[in-house]
């Protein structure tokens, strides 16, 4: 179970007996992971646990007799005001409830580095990219990289993300191996800096979809995302060639 599936996982239930989850507990991180989970959960099921008065229901229907027979009464909202209250408490309950139920989905940047770990033997391999297995993957985006621009590709390959195809690869950058993954379709509204542990980067918007660039802690992302964006070559409808604005 990789790091997203895990995470994903204990979103929806942090206790389960699922035997691969409890194998991926044995890293301090995914056990704080699910502490904060559980934590969240149990604060969840307090805010839930919120009992109407016992005699609410008929508070309200004493209320409306009254309101219905004694219509020669003059309106007073003292009549009212507790059973307007105990209703109004009730729904305060349950819109903070469904606010707390609402958990904000994993960020586009998150699974890209989650993708980046998952592929983490990318970065080790020491292998050139021939144009054969480079074209392979690249005819299906419709692009092509120009190799002098680049330097050293060590990795080409189509890689799956949040349900997308995308392209996912690796070249020797000023302080070590350089990831760069495009995303067709994806959307980030700016150039955001994601980073963890030893990695920093960048993600940001790029021909109809998103780009990351990811290098080790040091490395001038900004210089490398000039690079690929000079490298990238884009095929337009009648077969020609174009660089990609941003």
């Amino acid at each position: 179970m990789n790091g997203l599936q895990f995470r994903k996982q204990c979103i929806i239930d942090p206790e389960t007996a699922d035997l691969e989850f409890q194998q991926a507990l044995e890293t301090a991180e995914n056990r704080e992971f699910q502490e904060q989970c559980m934590e969240f959960d149990g604060k969840l099921a307090d805010v839930l646990n919120v009992a109407a008065p016992d005699d609410l229901a008929q508070r309200i229907i004493e209320r409306n007799r009254e309101q219905q027979h004694g219509q020669s009464r003059g309106f007073s909202w003292n009549n009212w005001r507790p059973s307007l209250a105990a209703a109004a408490s009730i729904a305060a309950t349950m819109v903070f409830a469904v606010a707390l139920l609402l958990r904000p989905q994993v960020a586009l940047s998150e699974m890209v580095i989650d993708h980046l770990y998952d592929d983490i033997n990318a970065l080790h391999d020491r292998t050139v990219v021939t144009d054969a297995e480079l074209s392979h993957i690249l005819d299906h985006f419709d692009v092509e990289i120009e190799r002098t621009s680049i330097g050293t590709l060590h990795f080409a390959d189509i890689c799956h993300i949040d349900k997308t195809d995308g392209i996912h690869v690796v070249y020797e950058g000023d302080s070590g191996p350089v990831t760069a993954i495009y995303l067709p379709g994806k959307e980030v509204k700016r150039l955001q800096a994601i980073s963890r542990d030893q990695f920093q980067g960048i993600i940001f918007p790029y021909q109809e979809g998103a780009m990351a660039i990811i290098g080790l802690m040091g490395e001038d992302v900004l210089k490398q995302k000039e690079k690929v964006e000079k490298a990238l070559l884009w095929k337009t409808a009648d077969d020609n060639i174009q660089k990609a604005s941003t």
